[in-house]
């Protein structure tokens, strides 16, 4: 069983990819070291995901109650709070399991934070190539508004 996070964050058009690890009492958490990526760059960050959920993720110590989610992510981006990252970004995760493989990713609410109501999923056969899956995530992330800047409307006046 693999996993892996990617976080798409809006106002830069990032992709951030934290590495994913199992504690040794049975949970995910990200870890070090964070990696970043522009939506355009393709081609890397493919390649990184599809790599990285090619190899086994390392077991760790169940870290202390202490340690802030998502705290590396705002160090990174320069951000006082969780809430203001997650207003401003899609959460991505792939899941490969034994009987299939799912790709998540987060809805936002009325309130724009995340919302598991809104969450859409992809199930793929376990058998399906990894290259598939990864492919399809690119597919899901390059449509996301998220993805992209708004384009300005240029409006001019027809001199009448």
């Amino acid at each position: 069983m693999s996993m892996i996070k990617i976080y798409l964050w809006g106002p830069k058009q990032r992709l951030i990819v934290p590495k994913m690890a199992e504690t040794d009492s049975g949970f995910f958490v990200e870890v070090e070291p964070l990696s970043m990526f522009e939506c355009h760059d393709i081609f890397h960050w493919k390649k990184h995901i599809h790599d990285t959920l090619n190899k086994p993720m390392p077991v760790v110590e169940t870290p202390d109650s202490a340690q802030e989610p998502g705290s590396m992510i705002l160090e990174k981006l320069e951000l006082n709070s969780w809430g203001e990252f997650e207003k401003q970004a899609t959460l991505f995760t792939i899941h490969l399991g034994a009987r299939y493989s799912t790709i998540y990713a987060t809805g936002t609410g009325e309130d724009g934070m995340w919302s598991h109501a809104l969450m859409t999923e992809r199930k793929f056969h376990s058998r399906a190539p990894l290259q598939n899956i990864v492919d399809a995530l690119a597919l899901d992330i390059m449509k996301h508004p998220k993805a992209s800047k708004p384009v300005p409307l240029l409006i001019t006046s027809s001199g009448n």
